[in-house]
């Protein structure tokens, strides 16, 4: 005779409050990372006489245009 089992799996309950928290950690670290890559657009459309004025050259600016907006650290 064959027997089957099936598990079921289990899901562990999480409260309102700790879901509440997790979204709101979600939307900020999104907003965070369409802040990095606005402020990257900017910086990569920078001519030679702004960059100057914020003192960079045009090198720290590819290099920082370079990086990944969500591997960048403020």
């Amino acid at each position: 005779m064959l027997t089957l089992a099936c598990r079921q799996s289990t899901v562990n309950s999480i409260s309102w409050t700790k879901l509440i928290r997790l979204h709101h950690r979600a939307h900020q670290q999104v907003e965070t990372w369409r802040s990095r890559r606005r402020q990257l657009g900017t910086l990569s459309r920078l001519d030679d006489r702004m960059l100057a004025d914020i003192g960079l050259t045009r090198e720290q600016q590819i290099a920082a245009c370079s990086k990944l907006f969500w591997l960048t650290q403020p």
